[in-house]
């Protein structure tokens, strides 16, 4: 059903006064650009009176951040690289001191780009050949490009990585010591890693596999991604280990969340069940006997999956029609939320598990849960 806008709403907008969002973003974009023309002219000074290193790095750092913030590429990459170039020339050390800490930023901020594109890299069937081949080989070329190996650290704490995108994290980032820069490498690193194992997962059936083939095929497919996922995980709770020592707060912290969410997410919930229903009648024995198995749980944890990709929607409900029955397999109908995300998560979480509940005869549910902010 369609409501007419109010008379006063509709006044509000022929006066302008339902345009205080867009003042606001041009309020913002000024104030950026007087930012940045104030840190060129620091720049400038800083550059006449010759500071050293040490004092020279902050202020280039600062224009860095503004150009960065303003996706000014070409002018933030050339400050980045000054950045390393007077970090090189003047031999300081990567001690995790406030220099060491501007270039490895500076690094992290330079393979933003290359992150962009692995997080979009596909898998498909190519034309000619043979099709398990060439599968196989954009799998491999997934692990060398990107995942690289994990070498264990054996000073203990945070994994290395070796060869690929996530093995410069840590040979350009990580190897400047800077505590806050170890772990935003470590959280993209597992973030690269879980994926490139969804990648190998969703890897498409080859055409030219017998039925006993394919399933060896299956099977080496997903013993890959586990071993991916095992690496992410270690990754990600070794960085959360450290945020906990130092008690660190921040944009690391709460991304290290969510990726502990992808993994852990009854341990490390995004948000809270605030209410929930059932929309056909469940007896309160049954009700128990999901939720002590862990399925609402499940069902909470792929709105976080979603939520964890969409930071701005801290509230929202998710519905699910299903089938339970005495073989303990769950027969989704429908999962009720505009993120696909969210039932394609229920559908291969719902598919792996072998220990859902055994009702005595098969019966439909249709839950809503409704879900908020922490």
């Amino acid at each position: 059903m369609t409501t007419t806008p109010s008379w006063a709403l509709l006044l509000a907008l022929a006066i302008g006064l339902a345009a205080p969002q867009v003042v606001r973003a041009a309020e913002s974009n000024q104030e950026l650009k007087d930012q940045m023309s104030s840190a060129e002219g620091e720049l400038r000074q800083a550059l006449a009176q010759k500071l050293p290193p040490a004092d020279l790095l902050p202020v280039r750092g600062r224009l860095m951040r503004l150009y960065h913030q303003a996706h000014w590429a070409k002018k933030f990459e050339e400050q980045a690289r000054e950045i390393l170039k007077v970090f090189v020339k003047a031999n300081l050390p990567r001690n995790g001191g406030p220099e060491a800490s501007w270039a490895a930023e500076a690094q992290f901020l330079l393979l933003a780009g290359r992150l962009d594109q692995a997080l979009q890299t596909k898998l498909a069937l190519t034309k000619g050949g043979k099709a398990s081949e060439g599968l196989a080989a954009q799998i491999r070329s997934l692990r060398q490009n990107i995942a690289g190996e994990e070498v264990p650290n054996p000073a203990g704490g945070i994994p290395e990585r070796k060869g690929g995108l996530c093995g410069d994290y840590t040979t350009l980032v990580a190897a400047y010591r800077a505590r806050e820069w170890v772990i935003a490498g470590a959280v993209t690193q597992s973030r690269l890693l879980s994926h490139v194992a969804e990648l190998i997962r969703d890897t498409p059936n080859p055409n030219d596999q017998s039925a006993d083939d394919l399933a060896q095929w299956r099977q080496i497919v997903d013993e890959t991604a586990r071993d991916l996922e095992a690496q992410s995980l270690r990754l990600v709770e070794a960085a959360w280990a450290e945020i906990g020592r130092r008690n660190m707060d921040g944009q690391w912290r709460n991304e290290a969340k969510r990726e502990l969410n992808r993994y852990l997410p009854r341990q490390h919930p995004l948000s809270r069940v605030r209410g929930e229903k059932w929309l056909i009648a469940v007896p309160e024995e049954v009700q128990g006997t999901l939720k002590a198995a862990g399925v609402l749980a499940d069902i909470h944890g792929c709105y976080d999956r979603h939520l964890a990709a969409a930071t701005d929607e801290m509230l929202g409900e998710v519905q699910v029609k299903f089938t339970l029955g005495s073989d303990g397999v769950a027969k989704i109908a429908a999962v009720e939320h505009p993120n696909p995300v969210v039932g394609n998560c229920l559908k291969r979480l719902w598919a792996q598990r072998k220990d859902l509940p055994r009702l005595n005869a098969a019966t439909e549910l249709h839950v809503r849960l409704e879900l908020a902010a922490l």
